[in-house]
């Protein structure tokens, strides 16, 4: 799966580095995400405890940078990093309690985009990619101590759907809803902590504000 993540990436920006500069375009952006609670499995935590971990999570936050190249007026690749984070309450069996903690994760994707033709400032548009963790990790938070597991390597896959508004040529505004799924993440101790965490999913679902500036 690696492999194919380095492919896309090689093919998706060979031909956009000899071809106009003017479709190129970048974009900060920042929303809000959600996902569903998750059961992991817990080995050795605290040095004692193995079992289902039952993870609550809260609503949370997103924030990244992602640029790009525009082929034409409708097709459009992009490669960005996001950062997502979500606070939880962790139990374990039930011998361990954490009521705070935090499920955060750090990722670069691969984007292709299809916009639909418009006559007017509104131009929608759907997508879909490959997303590489640099690193997932969760927090579990417990009378001012705090255990820490992390992981990465993993690779998931992204579902998008947005419409962008332009101002001009050069600046529109982006609205989009974006759903990932990585499925299987095993988290391993850090330092102070004992343990691995197994079997997590990570599948976040989001809606995002962008600003675009195409050159």
């Amino acid at each position: 799966m690696n492999s194919l993540v380095k492919t896309c990436v090689i093919a998706a920006f060979v031909i956009p580095c000899t071809a106009n500069a003017e479709n190129w375009f970048i974009k900060p952006y920042m929303g809000l995400n959600s996902m569903s609670d998750i059961v992991a499995d817990a080995n050795n935590i605290n040095g004692t405890v193995s079992g289902n971990a039952a993870i609550n999570l809260d609503a949370g936050f997103n924030a990244g940078l992602s640029g790009g190249y525009y082929y034409n007026d409708n097709l459009a690749v992009e490669f960005g990093w996001e950062y997502r984070s979500n606070e939880s309450q962790t139990n374990i069996t039930e011998a361990l309690s954490y009521p705070e903690g935090n499920y955060a994760s750090s990722t670069f994707y691969l984007n292709g985009l299809y916009h639909f033709s418009s006559l007017s400032n509104w131009q929608p548009y759907i997508g879909a990619g490959l997303v590489w963790v640099q690193e997932i990790d969760i927090d579990l938070e417990r009378d001012g101590s705090e255990l820490s597991y992390s992981g990465s390597g993993d690779v998931g896959l992204q579902a998008i759907v947005g419409t962008n508004y332009r101002f001009n040529k050069h600046w529109a505004l982006q609205f989009e809803a974006r759903y990932t799924s990585i499925s299987g993440v095993d988290l391993a101790a850090e330092e102070g902590a004992m343990g691995r965490m197994n079997g997590l999913d990570y599948e976040p679902t989001s809606l995002q504000l962008g600003l675009i500036y195409k050159f």
